[in-house]
């Protein structure tokens, strides 16, 4: 028997396919990612099973036995889909597809990698465990994945069949902490400006899958070396060489790189403070080791160690950078795709004025652009809106800060009116903006006072935005006390209400209306 520990659910599952092709005469395979996670001892949620037979009629069959539903996927590849969801569990999916050859092992070959071209022969599965001669393993994928961790092609043409391949190339490299071999490197190189040609829908669920990743920061460096990463965003080349004033160590792209590499340093902090777990950290050595693919230190903590990272209410962060913003869409990927593209816009807009290099509105140009890039890979509504929030407002903390003693309450609700709930995202965007900007250069002092400031504005305002915060008198109230219309007016009295109550400056509703009426009367012509 082959030592396979399968759960429950993926058990049942497939004694019930099995039984379903035995009885049809179908010879079935499970196959691919399924198989890969499984001798790894980490199944995931979703099975692929290779059938010799008609794939999406099976799939009908077994989705009105068992209760899930049936999704036909591609009528010309005979592929389908069968669902089941349970309330509050991630789904259950298993997809049927034709064998693309005439025989199982040359369908093998075709596929992307060699880790993911491993079978399971159901007809020897038998009561949730696998006979021992039920793997096959024509392309050596179980080595390169038990013993070797390496990324290798199945087939010399498989890049060349599938662009796509190679961001998911880079995606498993990401995800199960393996190296790209020589020649699948050749391959990608080559073949990494074809990418721009496919479908840009497929292309955004393996950069979804890659953004997802703890550790992406290397893998970005090596995508920007082989110029995978401007095949798919072509508006960063002009970032390559552009350079930045003294306050920045590096020119823009490679800033852009850096500050992925430095929220990654950070938030891996904050997720050991939330779980109270700091021993499990990686040491500096480990980051900083040889292999850059695989471990990448901003620059800022090599040149300082121990460096701290402490921010307010960290189980709040990793709750927040875990919500979905769109189904399989979570916060944490998406805010990570900002923080890569924050500085886009600035070659076009760097001048020369009274002698200083500036980038004046880069980030309203930028947000504008990094919107053209989403909607280009089809990203939904809401992260189109939340990626464009980030960058667009990611110069705002770095502008109250220089304000100093003269920083107001009333200032940091203007920012905190503007950007709603991502407030305490945009702090941390200027954090990890902060470390990759100065790098060896880097002020101990400076960051920590900058820490302890986000700190103390995430203390005060966390649970106190605006639009949540219990007002003190209600559009009625203004109209019944002031005998005045509904109208603009209204909504302006009640913002300057707001603002002035998390000010500190009114505190009753007597007070509200006071200064209600006052701003009525200076409205009204003639008035004070």
């Amino acid at each position: 028997m082959l030592p396979l520990t399968l759960p429950p659910a993926h058990a049942a599952l497939l004694q019930d396919v099995a039984a379903l092709l035995r009885a049809h005469g179908a010879p079935g395979w499970l196959v691919g990612g399924a198989v890969r996670d499984l001798l790894r001892g980490r199944p995931g949620a979703d099975l692929d099973v290779a059938v010799d037979g008609p794939a999406r009629e099976l799939a009908r069959r077994f989705a009105d036995q068992t209760g899930g539903a049936w999704v036909p996927l591609d009528e010309a590849t005979d592929v389908a889909r069968v669902v089941w969801t349970t309330q509050g569990s991630q789904p259950f999916v298993l997809d049927l597809v034709r064998l693309r050859a005439p025989a199982i092992e040359d369908d093998l070959r075709l596929r992307d990698f060699t880790i993911n071209a491993l079978a399971l022969r159901l007809d020897r599965y038998e009561r949730g465990r696998f006979e021992s001669d039920a793997l096959l393993d024509p392309t050596g994928g179980l080595a390169d994945l038990m013993t070797h961790g390496v990324i290798r092609l199945a087939g010399p043409y498989a890049f060349f069949d599938d662009p796509v391949r190679t961001l998911r190339a880079v995606r498993l490299g990401a995800q199960l902490g393996f190296v790209i071999d020589p020649a699948t490197d050749r391959a990608l190189r080559e073949d990494a400006p074809r990418i721009a040609y496919v479908a840009q829908e497929r292309v955004r669920d393996e950069l979804i899958k890659l953004l997802s990743q703890p550790r992406v920061a290397p893998w970005f460096h090596y995508m920007d070396e082989t110029r995978l990463l401007t095949a798919i965003v072509p508006e960063l080349e002009p970032a390559r060489d552009c350079g930045q004033p003294a306050q920045h160590f590096l020119p823009v792209l490679d800033h852009l790189l850096e500050s992925v590499a430095a929220w990654e340093w950070l938030y891996e902090r904050i997720a050991a403070q939330a779980r109270d777990d700091h021993e499990s950290l990686p040491a500096a050595p480990e980051w900083s080791g040889d292999d850059s693919r695989r471990f990448a230190l901003p620059a800022a903590v090599r040149a300082h160690a121990e460096l701290p990272a402490y921010v307010r209410d960290p189980d709040v962060i990793v709750a927040r950078m875990s919500q979905q913003l769109a189904a399989g869409v979570r916060r944490g990927a998406i805010f990570k795709l900002a923080v890569l593209l924050h500085d886009i816009a600035k070659p076009q807009t760097k001048a020369i004025r009274d002698g200083r290099v500036t980038f004046y509105d880069h980030q309203t140009v930028g947000a504008e652009l990094a919107g053209t890039i989403a909607r280009r890979l089809k990203l939904d509504r809401e992260s189109v809106h939340y990626l464009q929030l980030i960058i667009r407002e990611h110069m705002r903390p770095g502008q109250l800060r220089a304000l100093g003693s003269e920083l107001t309450r009333r200032a940091v609700f203007k920012l905190l009116r503007d950007v709603g709930e991502a407030f305490p995202d945009v702090l941390l965007h200027g954090l990890c903006d902060h470390l990759a900007a100065r790098g060896p250069y880097l002020s101990r002092p400076d960051w920590e006072q900058h820490l302890a400031w986000v700190n103390v504005l995430l203390s005060e305002t966390w649970r106190r935005e605006p639009a949540r915060a219990a007002r003190l008198v209600s559009g009625a109230d203004l109209i019944e006390a002031l005998r005045i219309e509904q109208g603009p007016l209204i909504g302006k009295l009640l913002a300057a209400i707001d603002e002035a109550q998390f000010a500190g400056e009114v505190d009753t509703r007597e007070a509200a209306l006071t200064l209600a009426a006052q701003i009525v009367r200076e409205e009204q012509p003639g008035g004070e």
